[in-house]
């Protein structure tokens, strides 16, 4: 299971979604978005999910982690 990483809009800090699920899924599902309340400015943002990183991709050196 892989977690989803998204850039707060407000701050430009990553933050953890919460959303978590198979890579397989996150390939079909890249064109919806995930709405969810960002940690980093207490604000809800609707994320598209293309603009995800993975927690785990994004954590090797020189991988961009994004799912698009």
């Amino acid at each position: 299971m892989e977690h989803l990483i998204f850039t707060c809009p407000t701050t430009g800090l990553e933050v953890d979604s919460g959303v978590e699920s198979e890579i397989g899924t996150l390939l079909r599902i890249r064109q919806q978005s995930v709405r969810a309340r960002c940690a980093a400015c207490g604000e809800w943002h609707d994320w598209p999910v293309r603009d995800a990183f993975l927690a785990r991709a994004a954590a090797r050196p020189g991988a961009d982690g994004h799912i698009a």
